[in-house]
């Protein structure tokens, strides 16, 4: 029999079994044998890190689900459930790319990602935003698959390809609220039930109790087992961050500039009030010296992809030593997008704007909002201006340089650092942003 005639022949068995509601041995046996027939296939051509991948996942038949696949990470490992019904409906290019679409969903992150989601936005808009925003990398996914050019269509909104998860459910949420404020009808869960088709295919993720760190380490050594070499970049990269490691120690080097500065004061018990010293019972005050800290990136052309990634490597370092947020400022030559981060999952897809390179306007910045005891951490390949047009109120800078060249600046106004980008040359892709979200990240934009 022919794989088509094989699968036409258990999607009737599949109905039959609906009907009845007994899911029998044989029929298990045969479906199973089908799954591994387009496994086999991608693990001997260009996709065998998804097959791979699969090989190391456990598999099992459940109807409830309403997506072909769900899969749910469990102590054991990731847990993937098969509804018949519907991945039988695909051809196997259509069954591969949902493989695809499932451990795209895992790569990025996005069992995690979703539980901060969900509690901003509605079911809807997560979900699409989670799909979308992988689909994008993927071809031949069936027909009812969402990418961006439906959801556009079908909610009237305007999504641009390569943003974050995060933005993409901001802005559904958006057009969800517009869509329901145009109609006139009173039942709310009504007009989202008939006019937004929501989507549940993600609803099994609650199922599962594992905590992030968990997620994230069998994510790790999942994908790590299943790379032999190949694998599309932006998961390549992602797998080979992995093993990064910063090579600056931004521990010793911040606690080193931070003693020096003042952030204003903080309230303790352990000294009276200068005012008023007979009162007890009001708190004094002692300088705070934990200053937050900036982070700027340089996006301009001279920045390649591999250097970019280096930086998020020592980024996401940044993070680890640091209980405040951070606020991160992308500039070429001007600034094109100011964000806090907390985490990985935090940082946002590299925005590319291919503007020259100018330190000014981040000092500007820092200027015009007051910022001038924060420690400003400076990524870039270091060819600016020779004089900064605003000057820093202090030498709280540091300057991090991804290239072979010196900084360009008469004045650094701090201290100078640089990272060896060498060994990155060539690795794929925008790891960076995609996932050292906290990756992906993703698309993105897990370690």
């Amino acid at each position: 029999m022919t794989f088509e005639e094989r699968r036409d022949s258990l999607l009737k068995q599949a109905l039959d079994i609906k009907g009845n509601g007994k899911i029998y041995s044989s029929f298990e046996r045969e479906f199973f044998s089908l799954v591994e027939t387009v496994v086999i296939e991608m693990l001997e051509g260009e996709d065998s890190f998804f097959g791979q991948f699969l090989v190391r996942t456990e598999r099992s038949i459940r109807y409830n689900i309403t997506w072909p696949l769900a899969t749910i990470p469990k102590m054991q490992g990731f847990k993937m459930y098969f509804n018949p019904l519907l991945f039988l409906l695909s051809d196997k290019r259509e069954m591969q790319a949902l493989f695809k679409h499932e451990i795209y969903h895992i790569m990025y992150g996005h069992h995690q990602r979703e539980k901060a989601l969900k509690n901003k936005y509605t079911t809807t808009a997560v979900n699409l935003a989670l799909d979308i925003s992988i689909n994008q990398f993927i071809k031949n996914l069936p027909m009812d698959s969402y990418r961006l050019e439906r959801v556009n269509l079908e909610y009237g909104a305007n999504l641009k390809e390569d943003c974050s998860v995060e933005v993409y459910a901001e802005e559904i949420e958006k057009a969800i609220k517009a869509k329901l404020k145009d109609n006139k009808k009173a039942d709310k869960d009504e007009i989202v039930g008939e006019l937004l088709d929501i989507s549940k295919a993600h609803d099994v993720w609650e199922e599962s109790n594992l905590n992030d760190d968990s997620i994230k380490d069998m994510t790790k050594k999942t994908a790590i087992g299943s790379y032999n070499g190949k694998a599309p970049k932006d998961i390549e990269g992602i797998i080979k961050a992995y093993g990064e490691k910063a090579e600056i120690s931004w521990q010793d080097l911040l606690k080193k500039i931070i003693p020096s500065l003042r952030a204003g004061e903080k309230k303790t018990v352990m000294r009276r009030n200068r005012r008023q010293p007979d009162r007890l019972d009001i708190r004094g005050t002692l300088p705070n010296s934990v200053p937050e800290v900036i982070v700027a990136l340089d996006i301009s052309a001279s920045m390649s992809e591999q250097e970019f990634s280096k930086i998020l490597v020592e980024v996401l370092e940044i993070t680890r030593t640091r209980t405040n947020k951070i606020t991160l400022i992308e500039c070429d030559n001007e600034i094109r997008r100011v964000y806090e981060i907390k985490s990985k999952n935090d940082i946002k897809k590299r925005s590319f704007k291919n503007g020259s390179t100018k330190f000014s306007p981040v000092f500007k910045y820092i200027r015009d909002n007051n910022l001038r005891n924060h420690v400003v951490v400076y990524f870039t390949d270091g060819v600016g201006e020779k004089e900064l047009e605003y000057k820093p109120f202090k030498k709280n800078t540091i300057w991090v340089l991804t290239g072979d060249e010196d900084l360009s600046l008469n004045e650094p106004y701090g201290e100078i650092k640089k990272i060896e980008t060498n060994a990155v040359k060539g690795e794929g892709g925008t790891a960076g942003l995609d996932m050292i979200k906290e990756y992906q990240q993703e698309h993105g934009r897990y370690f």
